[in-house]
């Protein structure tokens, strides 16, 4: 998190980091916007993209993250991780149906990770509803197991507003902000 006093040296490296990082939450704000338009419409939009944009975003966004403490950096990519692997199961699988339940599955890992950057930038931008995005997210998976989908794209249209929102805050502040004082990432 940022320190206001401090203004870090910025390497290529940390300016890219920082660029996919807002980008990959921005292409998860994107892709969660237009499912839940495809869901309350019933208009095909993405289609079958909705899950590879989702895994993107949110896999882009974790591998680029910035945290301090140790404990929770490890955390964050693991989801997409997760998420990642899963989906990969449903390649070989023959049956629609379980093919089907395993990329929802995927997507729930892939919206849990959404779900802590949503509340670790509630910390910076003290967005209302942004510390309420795990259970949307949570929310819009079992509404999906339960094949509501005018309900799942309730939630979803709540969360991508407000995912959108913190994208449109990410990147109006400085690309330093995300790094903060590097001193505090060594042990």
């Amino acid at each position: 998190m940022a320190n206001p006093e401090h203004t870090p040296e910025m390497a290529s490296l940390d300016r890219l980091t920082v660029v996919l990082y807002r980008s990959g939450l921005s292409l998860f704000a994107l892709s969660s916007a237009l499912e839940a338009a495809e869901l309350l419409s019933g208009v095909s939009i993405l289609g079958r993209w909705h899950l590879p944009l989702t895994a993107a975003g949110a896999a882009i966004a974790s591998a680029n993250i910035h945290l301090y403490d140790p404990r929770f950096r490890w955390f964050f990519p693991l989801m997409s991780w997760l998420g990642l692997i899963v989906l990969a199961f449903t390649l070989p699988v023959q049956s629609p149906e379980i093919a089907k339940q395993l990329s929802v599955f995927s997507l729930a890992f892939f919206y849990a990770g959404a779900g802590m950057f949503a509340v670790k930038e509630y910390f910076c931008f003290r967005i209302p509803g942004l510390q309420l995005m795990p259970l949307l997210l949570a929310g819009a998976v079992l509404l999906r197991w339960s094949g509501l989908a005018a309900a799942e794209g309730t939630f979803l249209a709540v969360a991508a507003l407000l995912y959108l929102w913190l994208a449109w805050a990410k990147w109006r502040m400085p690309l330093h902000f995300d790094i903060g004082d590097k001193s505090m990432y060594t042990m």
